[in-house]
């Protein structure tokens, strides 16, 4: 492989682990790695056959998944794809890596049934596919090596200590990295953490929770602005008067407290898509796209455990027009299907956006009546 060949990591795993190995594909585009993970781009047939095997000849690192559903199955087409990965380290010199096995449950090595290529290289475990940071920075490091023979050294395994990350003058990568980790963990979190049930109000009255960040440039209007409020001040003034329980959540990129929000039963959520968006716009285009993100995952998070949770979901850029809305609304249902039918997005006009503006602020109250459904028909 020459200097100038691709760096893609190719993803390798049976059907049954197609959720484990969509986390570490998640994981690792967020950091800007390009990753071949054909449940999403590729189709069957002889071009899909082809593609794959240019892909596996092409690729800078090869992570088979292996697991109890691997072990169990005799045949596979990700048989092939090891057959063949193991075939591609015949022609790479010593010292270059390529094979990076990861194992998501407790399969061991001894007696694994892989090519004896894998069983050469370093193993990672990475429980039920939860990318940790050490996996995510050594195939970094990996991918940054040369790709020429390394006589004097083995390949750096994926699981030793990585070698210290110099964080850029601007310090944004080190923000960057910090956010992937939470969104990693809220988006296993959804998945596979144990059902609980959330604690009901005490006042029994619908809860509805209010999610915004006081970062300024988020703040909509500039008197709460310059009193370091939020957008959610405002809107517990617009909704006073309403048989509800109100609970305020600030929020900032590194908020953890899903859980919190899930124990108060909240019957709705009116969050800013920008709530954890708390950087200068000029890193917009690297940080946003992670931050919303975080965002569809915290739905996602609630959503699934509480069947009755309601979303009103506010923007004063985003979604242009309907079709935009229904996009985005669409793809958070797809990767979350209990979101189907819950999420309303409103972008709010931006010749009245701020809350305390009468008109604007009577719109977010119908839309909270309409999906608490406290107006009694005619």
């Amino acid at each position: 492989m020459s200097d100038n060949a691709n760096r893609a990591v190719f993803l390798s795993y049976a059907r049954e682990d197609t959720d484990a190995a969509r986390r570490i594909a998640d994981a690792l585009r967020a950091f800007g790695v390009e990753v071949w993970f054909d449940q999403s781009e590729l189709r069957g047939g002889d071009a899909w056959d082809q593609n794959i095997r240019r892909q596996i000849k092409e690729c800078a690192l090869f992570v088979p998944i292996i697991s109890a559903h691997t072990q169990a199955r005799g045949e596979g087409y990700f048989r092939l794809e090891w057959t063949l990965a193991e075939e591609r380290v015949q022609h790479i010199a010593k010292g270059v890596p390529f094979i990076v096995p990861v194992v998501i449950d407790d399969t061991a090595e001894a007696g694994a049934a892989v090519p004896d290529a894998f069983l050469r290289a370093h193993w990672t475990r990475l429980p039920k596919g939860v990318p940790s940071p050490l996996f995510v920075e050594q195939v970094q490091r990996l991918l940054g090596q040369q790709r020429k023979p390394t006589p004097s050294s083995s390949p750096a395994a994926v699981g030793s200590s990585p070698a210290p990350i110099a964080p850029s003058s601007s310090g944004w990568k080190m923000i960057l990295a910090a956010a992937v980790l939470v969104i990693v963990a809220v988006g296993a979190w959804w998945k596979l953490a144990p059902r609980g049930t959330a604690s009901a109000a005490q006042s029994g009255l619908p809860v509805v929770v209010l999610m915004d960040t006081p970062y300024p440039d988020r703040v909509y209007d500039p008197t709460t602005q310059k009193s370091g409020g939020s957008n959610a001040d405002d809107i517990t003034d617009a909704l006073r008067g309403l048989p509800i329980t109100i609970i305020k959540e600030a929020t900032h990129s590194r908020w953890n407290r899903e859980a919190e929000v899930l124990k108060e039963n909240p019957t709705l959520i009116v969050i800013h898509r920008s709530s954890f968006f708390t950087f200068p716009e000029s890193m917009n285009e690297e940080l946003y796209p992670v931050m919303d993100n975080k965002l569809i995952a915290l739905l996602g998070y609630i959503a699934t455990r509480n069947p009755r949770t309601k979303f009103i979901i506010y923007s004063r850029h985003s979604w242009e027009d309907a079709v935009f809305a229904a996009k985005w609304r669409v793809d958070a249902a797809n990767r979350f299907p209990a979101l189907a039918g819950r999420i309303e997005t409103w972008r709010v006009p931006l010749d009245r956006a701020t809350f305390r503006n009468p008109i604007t602020a009577q719109e977010l109250k119908d839309s909270v009546e309409k999906a608490l459904e406290l107006r009694v028909a005619p």
